[in-house]
């Protein structure tokens, strides 16, 4: 739902876009680099926003197995699953981390946004996929656990700061994740 309401609000921006070089006259006091550069960003914000919405959806995969371990983990008395269904949770959550750690290196980067970006993005994604190496080691040591959680905000941190250049409101991306 999140994804569709992520490419919904580009495609909105997309129609604002175009629609609006066809409602305004352009200005003869207006220099040509500044409506180019407008453009620009509007084609950067896009496209961020696209890739930042099928990574979500990627992540979301290997992140269901961890959500389903740790709701196990939680339940206490009658309502714990069988240590056998834990067990399997667990491998579960560990197989889709390793996967995690063997795929975000090949996340393709968007080439359409600026090098500096680019540099960015991928910065940031080394730091999901030591997160999710941290992740996996957390299924047996808690404190790994929480570094984990911390390269995950390290992994929002950097992206945002495109966000901050392209004057777009920061993400969340743990909470699509959860």
């Amino acid at each position: 739902m999140k994804k569709f309401l992520a490419l919904t609000a580009a495609a909105i921006l997309a129609l604002s876009v175009g629609c609006g070089k066809e409602e305004k006259p352009k200005e003869e006091g207006k220099p040509a680099a500044a409506t180019e550069k407008k453009e620009d960003d509007n084609t950067q914000k896009i496209t961020l926003l696209n890739f930042e919405g099928e990574l979500i959806g990627q992540l979301r995969e290997y992140h269901a197995p961890f959500n389903a371990y740790a709701a196990g983990a939680a339940k206490e008395g009658e309502e714990a699953p069988p240590k056998e269904e834990l067990d399997k949770l667990k491998a579960d959550a560990k197989a889709a981390g390793e996967k995690a750690v063997s795929e975000i290196p090949s996340v393709e980067v968007p080439s359409d946004l600026s090098e500096d970006h680019q540099t960015k993005i991928k910065a940031a994604l080394e730091e999901l996929k030591k997160s999710y190496e941290a992740k996996v080691a957390g299924l047996e040591d808690e404190a790994k656990a929480t570094e984990a959680n911390k390269l995950f905000t390290a992994f929002e941190e950097k992206l945002n700061t495109i966000h901050e250049d392209l004057k777009l409101i920061p993400g969340k991306f743990i909470n699509e994740l959860q």
